[in-house]
Formats: C-alpha cells, structure tokens, sequence
C-alpha cells in the first residue's frame, strides 16, 4: 500500500480481503488488500478527508474538511465518487445509524443525524446543552440497537446518546486519555483507542465498565483509528507514530 509516506487517518473493513485507507495529506482514498497489504484502488478527493464508515459493501461516505461528505461507490476493485453534499460545520466524525448518518462537529462542537440527502433530522446543540458535554467530539460509532457513542479528545470521555440524540451517559476512566478512533463491535461491546496511554479499550455499557483489552505490551502505541471484522475476528489498529501501518490483532 503506498501512502506517499504519510499517516492513515482511518480504516474500514469493506470484506474479509478488503480494507477502506483514508490518507488525509494526499487526498486519497484507498482499497487495500487486507492479506497481502496491496493497493487495490484507489481515487483522489477534492478536498482533505478526516473519517470513513462502511454504509454497505459498495459504498461508503466521507467527511471533507471542506464541511462536506462524500459517498465513494464500491464496485468490485474500482472506486467511483458518488454523489456529495454540504453540512452546517466544522464537520469530524461520521456514522452509520440504519439509514441515517450521524456525524460530529468538532468546533461549534455539536452532532447531527441526516438522511441520505443531507436533511437534518435531529440535532445535539452542544451550547443548548449547558456547553459542557462536549469540548472536542472526534469519533462516532453506532450500534445495531441504535445507540450513538462520541470520544471526546478534550475531555478524555465517552458519551452514549440514543438515536434521537438524548444523552444517556458519559463515560470517564483513568486509562482513558485522549480516546480517538471509537467502534462498536456489538451492541454491548465499543472498543475505543486510548491515544494518551497506548491502549485498545473495552467499554460494557451494560455495566458501566471500562477495561484494557491491548497496551504497549501488544505494540500498541498512540493508537490512532481501529476498525473490526466479525466474520473472522480481527482488529485493526493505525498507529499514529508509524505512517502507512496497520496492525493485525487476531482475537480468540
């Protein structure tokens, strides 16, 4: 896979041979060959991408640091860009929610659930909320029963939100810091990358409970962005001090 020597800002798992880079210094989205570590495909943005999500197997969408998405179509080994449109901010992570997108702001820090056209369908307003939920939301993951789950990099949290965007709870722990890249992998399973002390986090909503599942005796470090496939257990996992790395975890 050539990035140009320059880091993975996220990854998505399209099949069991498929991987989804998103390389935000050259604008470039690329399908990689997740056994041999191949390109596949790969097509240029018009502007700088910062997070990835899986719609379906031949397509998924983008945001642009021009406050926009953009749908990439899979077919196959080729990427084609699909259709774009624009969003009201600063716009940072994205989502999945059945048929809706949900994405982040990061600066006025805020959420927003759209329809495929871009309608706005519900709004968290951050300020509205009293200010403090949110200082710098980043990443997004949605689970199949329709919860919402935001790292924060400011303030080292995890919140839970429904599908209407209420909030449930917030989630803080001393290994927590900096989280950044955030999955779900079922609908009491997230697993979030700890940026600030080298760890893959296992949160349990159920319980309330946060544990360590990776840490720097695994080689993590300053993990960046994660991604997972089910159908054969695997974790990937972009380092953000090695540029152009995926690791492989192979879990039991």
């Amino acid at each position: 896979m050539d990035t140009g020597g320059e880091r993975i800002f996220d990854i998505a798992v399209v099949s069991d041979t498929r991987l989804l880079v998103i390389v935000y210094a050259i604008k470039k989205v690329i399908l990689v060959n997740s056994q041999t570590g191949g390109t596949v495909a790969q097509i240029t943005l018009k502007s700088y991408p910062h997070r990835v999500c899986m719609f379906n197997n031949i397509m998924a969408v983008v945001t642009l640091e021009d406050n926009s998405l953009q749908f990439i179509n899979i077919n196959g080994d080729i990427l084609e860009l699909g259709r774009s449109f624009s969003v009201n901010g600063d716009v940072w992570g994205v989502a999945r929610s059945e048929d809706k997108i949900v994405v982040s702001y990061e600066y006025p820090p805020g959420l927003q659930v759209l329809s495929m056209d871009g309608t706005v369908m519900h709004t968290f307003n951050n300020h509205a909320a009293g200010g403090d939920v949110f200082k710098r939301p980043k990443f997004i993951a949605t689970s199949t029963d329709g919860m919402v789950f935001v790292s924060d990099w400011n303030k080292s949290t995890v919140t839970q939100l429904d599908s209407n965007l209420h909030v449930i709870r917030t989630y803080s722990d001393d290994m927590l810091q900096y989280p950044y890249g955030t999955i779900c992998v079922s609908t009491d399973q997230v697993l979030v990358c700890s940026h600030g002390n080298h760890r893959i986090l296992l949160l349990c909503p159920s319980m309330g409970a946060i544990t360590s599942i990776l840490g720097q005796q695994d080689g993590i470090k300053v993990p960046w962005a994660l991604t997972y496939s089910p159908s054969q257990k695997k974790l990937y996992v972009v380092p953000n001090e090695t540029l152009g790395r995926i690791q492989v975890f192979q879990q039991q």
